[in-house]
């Protein structure tokens, strides 16, 4: 197989890695080898070229579209400042925005209709633009969603059940956003204490 290495300038942490692995490895002929949040880049093994198109398509689904060395290094660089960087248990490393940075963060949110509610895709301080929290209207209680040393729930009253929750994070945001029936509901985002 050849192998390649191709770049993502939305990707930020680990969790867009292990997005991306998903992703390629449910392409028929694709398998993924390696990646690294910091370059923005991972390494995939193709057995033919036009697998190659398939594969961009979805990650391009996922939030991921492929872009140049340039871009990723740029993106990447731009983000740096205000990240640092910790080993998780695994040893695998992990970056996070400085308290500061993300205390004086402001999330944009965007929802979309779905089968069982609504995806709420927002922005998140480590510089991803393409977290997702999913809305499921038959669900009495949504759970929260995680990333990046970061949580967020949309609800009502979601910044006090988030405070209930996650007793170690600090609510650093509170906004309200349309849902796509025309009901406006709180948005919170948290961050570690």
């Amino acid at each position: 197989m050849p192998q390649m290495t191709l770049f993502a300038p939305d990707i930020t942490c680990d969790h867009c890695i292990a997005t991306i692995r998903k992703a390629v490895d449910g392409v028929e002929g694709a398998h993924f080898v390696s990646g690294d949040p910091d370059t923005r880049a991972f390494v995939v093994d193709l057995e033919r070229g036009s697998v190659l198109d398939q594969v961009a398509e979805v990650l391009a689904g996922e939030g991921y579209p492929l872009g140049d060395a340039a871009a990723a290094a740029a993106s990447a660089a731009s983000a740096a400042p205000a990240m640092s960087r910790t080993m998780t248990p695994l040893g695998m490393m992990h970056v996070a925005p400085s308290a500061a940075a993300a205390k004086a963060f402001v999330p944009t949110y965007r929802a979309e209709r779905t089968d069982a509610g609504a995806d709420v895709v927002y922005s998140c301080p480590c510089g991803s633009t393409t977290e997702v929290f999913h809305y499921d209207r038959s669900k009495a209680e949504q759970e929260p969603h995680s990333c990046c040393n970061h949580k967020v729930l949309v609800a009502a009253g979601a910044a006090d059940r988030l405070r209930a929750l996650a007793p170690g994070f600090e609510v650093i945001n509170v906004q309200s956003v349309q849902m796509p029936w025309g009901q406006p509901l709180e948005a919170a985002m948290a961050v570690a204490k």
